[in-house]
């Protein structure tokens, strides 16, 4: 018997759970509860995972504990995604902290802070059976009051409610957002924040596809309606004439029962929206959308599409160009060539790629909570299943490709993972080297796993010919730019995609980390504030802001202090959190604190976040022992040969330039400098700023460093002349505070670099 119930808690709330587990499996409701059901021996978090994904309601026993948890936060965030129906069962009288009320607060909550609790209990089972019975309304189909308009009045009910035809259908199925975790988690977060709507000049030929509802009986079908819906946007963006918003921006409205379509036409720069619904019964396939003017509030056009569903391809098709048209733009040839063209003569190959084209999706969406995982896995097994059915289904082959560079980024960076994607988008290649989608794949490929910028510029613009409206082509070119040093223009490029994707937090992310990397620390300070307003509930980004453009412009870490201090209690002993504050307490030299937090990384798995020197790379937690030793004056214990060891182990089986300059610097502060200075020479070297003006300054800070410590100060002053003039150098803020930098503080040189990179004004 599969369970139908997870029952999420802390840990000083398991006796509750076990009690609400017993009632339900006395009612015959078969629960996941844990630490019962996780196998001895087995992953964790893989187990917790699945447990969510097998279950159809997730219940919380909500307590001051469990507010504090981050198990239970990551359950939440996770039974969302899944879109489990979520059921808060309050045992204390707590609010929930700012990341978990983002969910909560959007469900209905069972109160049971009254005595007894066995009445609370019961009334929880019958919720639940009702639930389970189809009997009653699950949270995730409906909006609580408080997720609602203050005046609903004012807000437009979505175009398609207005049709007859379908009305009573979509009132019953309308969905609320999907939410999700971390910074790509963020992209489905939802916003009308007034200060983020677009004030330029808005084409008359744009237009936004909104997410189509499923209207389809079948409940695991979401991912067909999203698929027409992302192959419609997808034809659309292939029209020069049209701008076309990226599906990343879009999606966040996925669900909404009430739209206000002029906020939302205005948040994403376009003039003009398409709703749509999609039914699929049997062979049958029914697609009504409704193109309105968002300005005025008025249909354009509108139509049903009810056939034989091997016509979807066509449907999709004839929606595009009836849209172009009716927004009075011109195809080319070439372009209602590839908007015609079926991507597979096999609708069971099309399902399937579909499918793994959403696990993708969810992949990348909850990433940070997660990682790549099972939904992963899954998702290159339907691709793999896709192209058995049909071998020249060259799209799945692209998708196959993205899926297996996503696991080597993440977590499988092996020459047989490598392998895979390179096979995956060879096929394409053979198959479809017409078609410019497959061309960027290629050209991303190229990009994130082999750096080899000619051919991915000769690829790219193959790309950038047919995909007018794909921000991330733009944004690849700027990835590029910015690798080769030519940061305005990735800059520029960067705002160009955020033109096709205002939404999407990642890019806003890039755009103010190149302006940092200009040292334009007011402009990336507004960008941050635009990402801020976004996400609101992503505290880590205040962290961030506040780094990047008040520590490093000023040397204040009077911002970035507060900033840290706001975060819930429970994430004080996050590996990035404890990272940061060692780096703060090493600048504010003190000596007592950054050993208790040395102590607190080496129990919350041994290595850093990257903050040691200025490669971003971890390393073993003892190093900044070493480095306290130096700065204190200790003499210097055999111990420590431990941790150079363990990061020289790492160094040997790498060809990272980040590495190999990280133990030059533990080897300088150990007091090894012939070592110390030819490691920094050999990082040098592998990673030097001509061949990449990008990662190359972070090795040859590392390497001004070793020459600080190991006595080579000319050396140490000329690379510094260097990194205090050149996009990602180092900052006036690091110079100031680092202790990196304390054997260099008396030479006269340093006072006059300081005051070159001083804040003016």
């Amino acid at each position: 018997m599969s369970p139908r119930v997870f029952i999420s808690h802390s840990s000083e709330d398991k006796t509750i759970a076990d009690t609400i587990c017993q009632r339900f499996e006395a009612d015959g409701i078969k629960c996941w509860i844990a630490p019962r059901d996780i196998k001895p021996g087995s992953d964790w978090t893989k187990a917790i995972t699945e447990g969510i994904d097998a279950c159809q309601i997730f219940v919380l026993v909500f307590s001051k504990h469990a507010n504090e948890s981050d198990h239970v936060y990551r359950e939440v965030a996770k039974a969302f995604s899944s879109r489990l129906a979520v059921v808060p069962f309050r045992i204390e009288a707590v609010s929930p902290n700012p990341s978990l009320g983002y969910y909560l607060n959007t469900v209905q909550w069972l109160d049971a802070t009254d005595p007894p609790l066995e009445r609370h209990v019961a009334a929880l089972a019958e919720q639940v059976k009702s639930r389970l019975d189809g009997s009653g309304e699950s949270d995730r189909f409906r909006l609580s009051p408080g997720a609602v308009a203050k005046n609903p009045a004012s807000v437009r009910p979505s175009g398609i409610l207005r049709r007859r035809t379908v009305s009573l259908v979509i009132a019953a199925f309308c969905l609320i957002a999907v939410a999700t975790v971390g910074l790509v988690v963020m992209l489905n977060r939802k916003n009308t924040n007034p200060d983020l709507v677009n004030t330029g000049v808005i084409p008359a030929k744009s237009i936004a596809v909104l997410p189509f509802e499923t209207l389809s009986e079948e409940k695991n079908d979401s991912y067909f309606a999203d698929g027409v819906q992302d192959d419609i946007l997808n034809c659309l963006a292939r029209i020069a004439q049209l701008k076309v918003i990226s599906r990343t921006s879009v999606m966040q409205y996925r669900g909404s029962a009430k739209r206000d379509l002029r906020q939302i036409a205005n948040a994403l720069g376009v003039l003009n929206v398409l709703e749509g619904t999609v039914r699929r019964a049997a062979n049958r396939v029914r697609v009504s959308v409704e193109l309105v003017e968002a300005r005025n509030d008025s249909t354009i056009w509108a139509d049903s599409y009810d056939r034989d569903l091997t016509d979807i391809f066509a449907i999709q098709s004839e929606i595009a160009q009836t849209i172009a048209g009716k927004l009075t733009a011109t195809l080319s040839p070439s372009e209602q060539k590839l908007i015609e063209q079926k991507p597979t003569e096999n609708l069971a190959a099309y399902d399937v790629y579909l499918k793994g084209k959403a696990l993708i999706s969810k992949t990348e969406l909850s990433w940070n909570m997660v990682g790549p995982g099972q939904p992963l896995t899954d998702a290159i097994e339907f691709l793999n299943q896709a192209v058995q059915i049909d071998p020249t289904f060259a799209l799945a082959y692209c998708a196959a490709c993205h899926a297996h560079d996503l696991f080597y980024i993440a977590s499988d960076p092996t020459p047989a993972r490598r392998a895979l994607g390179d096979a995956a988008i060879q096929a394409a290649l053979r198959l479809r080297a017409d078609l410019p989608d497959v061309h960027l794949a290629y050209a991303y490929h190229l990009y994130f796993r082999y750096r080899d910028c000619d051919q991915v510029r000769t690829h790219l613009e193959i790309a950038k010919a047919g995909l007018p409206n794909n921000p991330e082509a733009i944004e690849l070119q700027g990835f590029m730019d910015r690798r080769q040093g030519r940061f305005q223009e990735a800059v520029n490029e960067f705002k160009a995609a955020l033109e096709l994707d205002p939404q999407n937090p990642q890019g806003i992310s890039d755009l103010a980390f190149t302006l940092v990397s200009l040292r334009r620390f007011k402009a990336a300070s507004e960008v941050y504030d635009r990402l801020i307003k976004l996400v609101p509930d992503q505290a880590a980004l205040k962290i961030e802001k506040e780094f990047f453009t008040t520590f490093l412009a000023t040397g204040d870490d009077t911002k970035l202090q507060a900033a840290i201090g706001e975060l819930p209690k429970s994430a004080s002993t996050d590996r990035e959190i404890v990272s940061t504050s060692l780096t703060l307490a090493l600048n504010n030299r003190d000596w007592s604190r950054a050993s208790q937090l040395v102590d607190q990384l080496q129990k919350n798995g041994g290595e850093d976040n990257g903050n040691f020197g200025y490669a971003a790379i971890p390393v073993p937690a003892g190093c900044y022992s070493i480095l306290l030793a130096r700065l204190q004056g200790q003499e210097l214990s055999s111990t420590f040969l431990a941790s150079r060891d363990e990061l020289n182990k790492k160094v040997q089986s790498s060809s990272s330039a980040y590495l190999l300059s990280a133990l030059a610097v533990v080897d300088a502060l150990l007091d090894r400098k012939e070592d110390a200075n030819q490691e920094a020479e050999n990082a040098v070297n592998m990673l030097p700023i001509a061949k990449d003006p990008l990662d190359g300054p972070c090795v040859l800070a590392n390497s001004a460093v070793v020459h600080a410590w190991t006595g080579a100060v000319e050396q140490a002053f000329t690379e510094l002349e260097v990194l205090t003039t050149i996009p990602r150098g180092v900052y006036y803020g690091q110079l100031k505070r680092d202790p990196w930098w304390d054997p260099l503080g008396k030479d006269p040189r340093f006072d006059k670099l300081l005051a070159q990179l001083a804040p003016k004004g």
